[in-house]
């Protein structure tokens, strides 16, 4: 069974980082649709860590992509 996540890490005000983890992306997603909707997100100042860390901008994103399967 193959699983993907969309992964972005955020930069926060505080020098940390903070991954947002978002399961079974759609399959046709682009690298421009994610970086215009956390354009907005960061914009609107949306997005905060657990321990109230402000992200102010996007790290990096990628698709994690896991493929299990179980030993014969």
């Amino acid at each position: 069974m193959v699983e993907t996540t969309l992964m972005i890490i955020f930069w926060l005000d505080n020098g940390r980082t903070m991954t947002l983890s978002i399961p079974n992306p759609r399959s046709d997603l682009t690298q421009r649709e994610v970086s215009m909707a956390m354009f907005e997100l960061l914009k609107r100042r949306f997005i905060l860590s657990e321990n109230g860390g402000q992200a102010t901008a996007v790290k990096h994103m990628y698709l994690r992509i896991v493929d299990e399967q179980l030993l014969p």
